[in-house]
């Protein structure tokens, strides 16, 4: 055994273990439970609509696979020698027309020198929109139109390997070395509650979930899947599957109720939660924007339109214990080495539809959550991908790994300074790292501007615990302080 470790430590972790795998029985497959004893949650009566106090909601996007930022936010006009190797030698037949093209689909301006996709403003006055769609709302153009979304260019991790899986490694846990994930040691940090809402809309926790210190998160595929068995409800009759629910209850609850020891208050915790969280995902939920889940529009089968929508319920319920921290895992083919495509909906629509998934969906969380005044100005998105593309399009009409990337921050005009382009711009002249974009801006320095800004976080404790030797002092400015 480890000299390092307690025997108290150990039995800690074995009853910790007999737990998870007890409530596994109930077919809870994606509760994490506590490593430590802690107070039994007090029933508290239900607050409609409240916010966490004190710090915003915040919902992390990641884009998995490496999103090709350039052709997103588009450098058009950032100088001439980067207007001409943008156009006629790095990308001259995967590049998107300047706003002042004669295309029918070109970019759209955002500040005179960058401009966004097209199927980034979807529903905009002037754009045109093939195959339109009921979530056509302006997408992200609107939302910088408004003061809603900040733009970040040259953003990424300063451990860069062109590996997907080494380098999202390092963005989900903030650092190689660092123990657990990077948004449950801002809950640590935040001094939340073990017990804290922290949810994954979708079928598993990743890793900037996971806690040491035995902080619970909960996998929420979607409402209607959610609870004991939700795999075999596919094939099991709804009177089957409750009565199976039931039996498997009433085992369970005995177990522990007997007292008040670790692996009872585990038990009873995470009972606690999987019923707060049932009843709420339960609840017939009319969203007050229309979210893209439509298959023929987006390449993930309407998944990242679902949990946005499924966070938003959760936000919105009746819960004693709100919702503090979501983060979802796009997917739907973001590594786009082969065949990217470009602008065109009737042949190859593959960038479109990646663009417009994120673009509709991001603006229709922010205008459901905008219509509900208790959370007006009390949520940040923020939209990352592990790294950038190459600067170069490749013989297979595609784009490989690269290095630099543009960072989304959305939310509401009164809590983010929305409406700018923030970061410095290198330039295209030379290369960064996999001839990638070079960066600029580490993309650890604008979570933190939004932690300390919006969530109570002091600087130290971002270097000490969340981002440990990032050596912040200062953010960008995008977050209004509180």
């Amino acid at each position: 055994m480890n000299p390092q470790i307690s025997r108290r430590t150990f039995l800690q972790g074995c009853t910790s273990f007999a737990a998870a795998a007890a409530l596994r029985g109930f077919g809870i497959t994606n509760l994490r439970f506590d490593a430590a004893p802690s107070p039994r949650p007090t029933t508290r009566p239900p607050t409609p609509d409240q916010p966490p106090a004190n710090r915003d909601l915040l919902v992390l996007v990641f884009v998995r696979g490496g999103l090709d930022g350039l052709n997103l936010v588009v450098p058009f006009n950032t100088s001439s020698a980067d207007r001409q190797r943008y156009y006629s030698t790095l990308r001259p037949t995967l590049n998107v027309p300047a706003p002042t093209a004669s295309a029918a689909r070109k970019a759209i301006d955002l500040d005179g020198r960058f401009a966004l996709h097209p199927d980034a403003a979807r529903g905009v006055a002037g754009v045109n929109t093939p195959n339109g769609h009921a979530s056509d709302n302006g997408g992200l153009y609107e939302l910088f139109r408004r003061g809603d979304l900040a733009v970040v260019e040259a953003c990424g991790s300063p451990d860069i390997t062109g590996s997907h899986f080494d380098t999202e490694l390092y963005v989900d846990l903030g650092g190689k070395q660092n123990q657990g994930g990077w948004l449950a040691r801002y809950l640590d940090a935040a001094g939340e509650a073990q017990d804290a809402l922290a949810v994954a809309p979708q079928w598993g926790v990743p890793p900037s979930l996971l806690s040491p210190t035995g902080r619970s998160a909960v996998a929420v595929p979607d409402p209607e899947h959610f609870g004991p068995q939700w795999r075999t409800r596919e094939w099991t009759a709804h009177e089957d599957a409750t009565a199976l629910i039931a039996a498997q209850r009433a085992l369970l609850e005995p177990m522990y109720q007997r007292g008040g020891d670790f692996i009872e208050t585990v038990g009873q915790s995470a009972l606690q939660n999987y019923d707060m969280l049932r009843q709420a995902l339960a609840t017939s939920y009319t969203p007050a924007a229309a979210y893209l889940t439509d298959g023929s529009h987006v390449a993930d089968g309407g998944s990242l339109g679902h949990s946005l929508q499924t966070v938003a319920q959760i936000a919105k319920s009746s819960l004693h214990n709100p919702l503090r921290v979501a983060t979802i895992d796009v997917g739907g083919g973001y590594d786009t080495h082969d065949n990217q495509g470009v602008l065109d909906w009737d042949g190859n629509a593959r960038y479109p539809r990646l663009i417009t998934n994120l673009a509709n969906n991001i603006k229709a969380f922010c205008d459901d959550m905008n219509a509900d005044p208790a959370w007006r100005g009390r949520f940040v998105v923020v939209m990352l991908s592990e790294f950038g593309r190459v600067l170069y399009q490749n013989d297979s009409g595609g784009t490989d790994h690269g290095a630099g990337n543009v960072m989304l921050v959305a939310g509401s005009h009164g809590n983010i300074r929305g409406g700018q382009l923030y970061g410095e711009w290198p330039g295209l002249q030379n290369f960064g790292f996999n001839d990638g974009l070079h960066i600029t801006t580490d993309y650890r320095r604008v979570l933190a501007d939004l932690l300390t800004a919006r969530m109570g976080i002091t600087a130290p404790q971002i270097n000490d615990t969340i981002f440990p030797g990032l050596n912040y002092t200062s953010g960008l400015g995008i977050g209004v302080a509180r």
